[in-house]
């Protein structure tokens, strides 16, 4: 039954485009032999022909048959043109598959079309719905988390062996065990590129107003991020209902020296943040509500410490209010370009660390490591830009070596991990999540070579 169907929709389709000859032929070949011409069938095949054209033979009686079937004919010609286009769109896209970075982009997002724009024009492959096969990484960005988990469930087949990269905002990638899928958050972005761009230098007062996604991310990365002394005190107001934070982590207590105070209400008086070294305003996904905030703040208080404030387009806030008096963060470019998406530098850092202590101390694999694990070498991959700067100040490899095992107990704390006698991955239990000071000597040189491995590894800069 399918192969007559198919059948029967192929012969209408050949019908289809021939139709319009045949009748030009009926009107015009009667026409061309009453006229005497000298070859009235060449002349009709000629005009009929011309009908594809959306041209009528002059001096012919132009019937109401004869122009249905030029529009018909014209019809055709835009069909037949569209398919050509098409085809010749498949066959550019067979070429680009050739390239070992070939990336078929897929969503909905209101950053796709941005990071589209942003991959090499050799390497991109827009697709909407239509899955296509051979690429080396494939990019899924929608606007909802359950959209992308459906698109990758339903092309399971071909995108199971491929790399993929995978955007969610509210699903957790830790859950995801497949080294293959990479999995991202353009909050998660915002949030690691502004620690990178604006490091603390010195014990601060930070202020965060806001605490949906970004603001929490902003804590998140902050706590792994922000370690320049053993002996620092940060403290971080947090001005937002943090409860659900509170429960997903629940060793919040464990970031001693530093401090996190939660304002549940969200409330705060404008002169308060006189006193802040950082205010950090991030409530507001849009950045409208953010800039309404900044703008009460810089008129009702003497605020002398800088203002950071989350706004995609950065640019108009900055020609409004001066960039001396707004730092604004957050942009398109910072969270959404085709390098901070891939994170190619990082994850190579990342393997190359692992692949250190997995070839000098043994242990698994990096492809059979899991999300846990993988991520932890990640977010030390994050940490080397303080590092560097760190030793580029004369800091100790000692010293460095003992902020990175803070930066490590962190990363466990706040995945509610837990000291203990004995190693348990499946209870969250680590011997290791004691200060530095109390590890084996052999754990400190371990952490010690590993610094100084980093300063040979040319993915980190």
């Amino acid at each position: 039954m399918k192969k007559f169907l198919h059948m029967l929709n192929k012969s209408l389709s050949i019908s289809y485009k021939i139709f319009p000859f045949f009748v030009g032929m009926y009107c015009y070949y009667p026409v061309f032999v009453d006229e005497a011409h000298s070859f009235p069938f060449l002349d009709a095949v000629y005009a009929s022909i011309m009908l594809y054209s959306g041209s009528i033979e002059s001096g012919v009686e132009v019937n109401g048959l004869l122009q249905l079937v030029r529009f018909l004919a014209l019809a055709t010609t835009l069909n037949i043109v569209i398919n050509a286009l098409d085809k010749m769109n498949d066959v550019i896209i067979r070429l680009k598959l050739f390239n070992p970075k070939a990336t078929v982009v897929y969503g909905d997002s209101g950053y796709v079309e941005y990071i589209f724009e942003s991959i090499p024009p050799g390497q991109r492959i827009r697709a909407g719905e239509k899955m296509i096969e051979g690429a080396a990484r494939y990019l899924l960005m929608f606007s909802e988390d359950n959209k992308s988990l459906e698109f990758y469930n339903k092309n399971y087949k071909s995108l199971k062996n491929k790399n993929v990269y995978i955007m969610l905002e509210d699903i957790s990638r830790q859950n995801i065990e497949n080294p293959l899928i990479t999995v991202f958050s353009i909050t998660e972005n915002c949030a690691r590129q502004y620690w990178k761009n604006y490091p603390v230098t010195s014990n601060e007062k930070i202020a965060i107003i806001g605490f949906g996604n970004i603001g929490k991310n902003i804590l998140f990365y902050g706590l792994q991020m922000n370690l320049i002394d053993p002996g620092q005190h940060l403290t971080y107001h947090i001005y937002g209902d943090g409860r659900d934070f509170r429960r997903e982590h629940t060793e919040l207590d464990q970031m001693r020296p530093d401090e996190v105070i939660f304002h549940d209400d969200g409330v705060y008086e404008f002169l308060e943040m006189a006193d802040f070294d950082r205010v950090i305003i991030c409530g507001s996904r849009e950045g409208s509500s953010n800039v309404e905030i900044a703008s009460k703040l810089l008129v009702a208080a003497p605020v002398s410490s800088q203002i950071y404030i989350y706004v995609p387009n950065g640019d108009i806030v900055t020609n409004l209010f001066g960039s001396n008096r707004l730092i604004c963060f957050g942009t398109t470019k910072e969270t959404a370009s085709c390098d901070i998406i891939f994170n190619e530098k990082t994850m190579a850092a990342a393997r190359r660390q692992h692949e250190f202590y997995y070839k000098k101390y043994g242990g698994t694999p990096w492809e059979k490591l899991d999300a846990f694990k993988r991520y932890s070498n990640v977010s030390s991959s994050d940490y080397r830009y303080m590092i560097n700067q760190l030793l580029d100040k004369g800091v100790s490899f000692e010293t460095v070596a003992e902020l990175e095992h803070i930066r490590w107990c962190r990363y466990h704390y706040l995945h509610n991990w837990k000291y203990g006698p004995v190693t348990n991955a499946k209870k969250r239990i680590h011997n290791c999540l004691i200060p530095f000071s109390e590890l084996s000597e052999a754990e400190k040189i371990k952490d010690i070579e590993a610094i100084k491995s980093t300063m040979e590894d040319e993915t980190i800069t």
